[in-house]
């Protein structure tokens, strides 16, 4: 079992570093507002860039900051039953809940390759007057995809521990 304790470590560690890098896009996204509300209300004169620049941003940063959200516990819980029950019955439950996770994230990624194959292929770009490259935004999908798997592996790792021997791998 002391095996496991490297490789989910090494996970962890790329799960909080791209979290802290991720977060630097609302920083981009809010730099690109700004610019775009003092263009159009202080010299009238908008862009026609700016929103749709700051939706891709937006959403790269949902996208890729899911690994970092689990890392931490801050998804949402349904937590009616789940918070009176012991840390291992957790865990156990937990432990079923990733197999779940496991299944729909494997096709989520499958999905994410293929459409960003495609776009990437295709060189495909908005309908939009301004009309921006998205295959460079659609390349976020299977990266942050296959970073929420692995974050998603590494804390099962420590449920299936936690409820075989009923203390972390960690500790």
């Amino acid at each position: 079992m002391r095996k496991l304790a490297f490789p989910i470590r090494c996970i962890e560690k790329v799960s909080e570093w791209s979290g802290r890098v991720v977060g630097y896009l609302i920083l981009g996204m809010i730099g690109v507002l700004m610019y775009e509300v003092i263009a159009r209300y202080v010299f009238n004169s908008p862009t026609m860039w700016a929103h749709e620049t700051s939706q891709m941003l937006y959403g790269s940063y949902c996208m890729l900051i899911g690994a970092y959200t689990l890392l931490y516990g801050a998804h949402v819980k349904m937590d009616l039953f789940y918070g009176r029950w012991s840390k291992r019955t957790q865990t156990r439950v937990d432990c079923f809940t990733a197999l779940l996770t496991f299944f729909w994230l494997t096709i989520f990624l499958w999905q994410a390759v293929e459409n960003s194959w495609f776009a990437c292929l295709y060189q495909e770009s908005s309908c939009s007057a301004w009309a921006p490259p998205i295959w460079i935004y659609k390349l976020s999908f299977p990266i942050a995809v296959l970073l929420l798997l692995l974050q998603a592996i590494a804390q099962f790792g420590h449920n299936l521990v936690i409820a075989l021997r009923g203390k972390d791998l960690l500790e």
